[in-house]
């Protein structure tokens, strides 16, 4: 059984006892799993919807009068497991309700006194004899306010794939390491160069299977390649249904699916920058912009947009281009899946270290970055005169440029990072960081590298 961050998150949660929790994320990254997990070792009594299985359920449950109905639906249901204090309501794939919410308001089936789930819960949530847990695929493009959903009594988080650390702990790999190489990267401490390279081979691993909870537990069990891709195809495949299911115009629905498919090629490019006249055609693009398109991926949390800052100055949103982007996958295991005809799986099965690994070591550390709370808030420096600089993010309240590297250092164990140079000079930054197949060096008062794994401990 994958242990997973969320798992403390819900203990944590569970002392809370006037508050529901909806958990968000993209398909197939185990929030059932560990939801139900939790649930069975942590109540006496379980009512689990599953409202993808029980579609007989939909309707009744998608046009509610008050928490009263709401209530009594339920306790028909569950009979007696319906016990005060002793039971949590887990209701899945809930954006089946609001796709069907809107489907009843086009044919005039719904009045102004309905209300969603989510607002009947409200007063069976504070009065705390029932602990709810919703979940759901899809949610940001289903729920279009869900940013705006009241904080009184519903907590909401976001779940990912497996990032590097969760990895490590599938693995087998002792607290005792991780915590040394965390120390060494908090005080900017050498790392012991057999377990630092022990960790490289771990992140190298890592980039090659990704985080899919699915496919790492295959990896672990059969250490099958073949398995492992047709795993993360299917899940591919899944990804493109939902497009063909939920976006309802077809000329978007079209774009998305494009857009979503030149992912891997883009990142491949020489700049790696998404260009959108690649995979729409220039004379939509003199009229109208792929904002959209771009937006309903993200919401998806199918894709990790990075857009282009001009200023390396606070805040970094104000000085963002939202035409410039780069786009990754929200997992690299996924990447490799699309990149399989590249060859990308095999280059880093055998380790050859010619080949350039910018594109997966960039969308692994996009993910990290996400997973570890900065969400939308990723950026990169771009400028044609002074270069470009993979990630920049407000962290500490001070901006902090990234560079990536998918090499090795020079003789004397340095990259060349001329653009990072110049971004600090020009903005008087105090701090930069540069990850790499590398141990941890010192370079200037400003410039520290470390290795890749290490992008795993940059915590919001």
């Amino acid at each position: 059984m994958l242990k997973r961050k969320i798992d403390d998150f819900l203990l944590r949660w569970k002392e809370n006892r006037k508050q529901a929790l909806l958990i968000t994320g993209a398909r197939q990254i185990g929030k059932t799993f560990s939801i139900e997990n939790f649930a069975n070792n942590n109540f006496e009594n379980q009512l689990f919807i599953n409202f993808s299985i029980r579609t007989d359920l939909i309707d009744t449950f998608a046009d509610l009068k008050n928490s009263d109905q709401l209530l009594i639906k339920l306790s028909a249901i569950a009979g007696e497991k319906m016990i005060p204090e002793k039971t949590i309501i887990f209701l899945d794939e809930i954006q089946l309700l609001y796709q069907r919410r809107e489907e009843l308001k086009k044919q005039g089936k719904i009045d102004s006194t309905s209300q969603d789930i989510i607002t009947a819960m409200k007063a069976v949530v504070l009065e705390g004899k029932y602990r709810f847990i919703l979940s759901g695929s899809l949610l940001g493009v289903t729920i279009n306010d869900i940013i705006l959903m009241p904080t009184g009594y519903m907590d909401t988080i976001e779940m990912y794939p497996l990032d590097f650390e969760e990895f490590l702990w599938a693995k087998g790999v002792g607290n005792e390491a991780i915590k040394y190489v965390k120390d060494c990267f908090t005080f900017e401490k050498e790392v012991d160069e057999s377990i630092n390279k022990l960790f490289l081979d771990y992140f190298e691993e890592y980039v090659l299977i990704g985080g899919m909870p699915e496919a790492v537990e295959s990896y672990f069990k059969d250490k099958n390649i073949h398995l492992i891709q047709t795993i993360q195809e299917q899940i591919v495949d899944k990804y493109k249904y939902d497009i063909t299911t939920y976006v309802k115009d077809e000329g978007k629905k079209l774009r998305i699916r494009e857009i979503y498919n030149a992912i891997p090629s883009e990142l491949n490019s020489k700049n790696k920058r998404f260009v959108s006249s690649h995979v729409v055609e220039k004379n939509y693009l003199k009229n109208k912009n792929l904002n959209d398109e771009f937006l309903w991926l993200t919401n998806a949390s199918v894709s990790i947009p990075v857009y282009n800052v001009t200023e390396a100055t606070l805040p970094l949103q104000l000085a963002s281009e939202r035409k410039t982007l780069k786009l990754f996958v929200n997992d690299i295991g996924l990447l490799d899946s699309m990149l399989f005809s590249t060859g990308i799986r095999e280059n880093l099965l055998n380790k050859k270290k010619e080949i350039n690994y910018g594109a997966p070591y960039e969308n692994v550390v996009a993910q990290e970055l996400k997973a570890h709370g900065f969400n939308e808030k990723i950026f990169y420096y771009n400028s044609k005169k002074h270069g470009e600089v993979d990630f920049i993010i407000e962290h500490n309240n001070e901006v902090l440029p990234i560079e990536i590297k998918s090499g090795k250092p020079d003789e004397l164990k340095i990259y060349n990072h001329t653009a990072l140079n110049n971004l600090i000079n020009m903005y008087s930054i105090d701090k930069a960081f540069v990850f790499g197949e590398c141990n941890v060096v010192k370079e200037t008062s400003v410039i520290t590298q470390f290795p890749i794994y290490m992008i795993s401990f940059i915590k919001k």
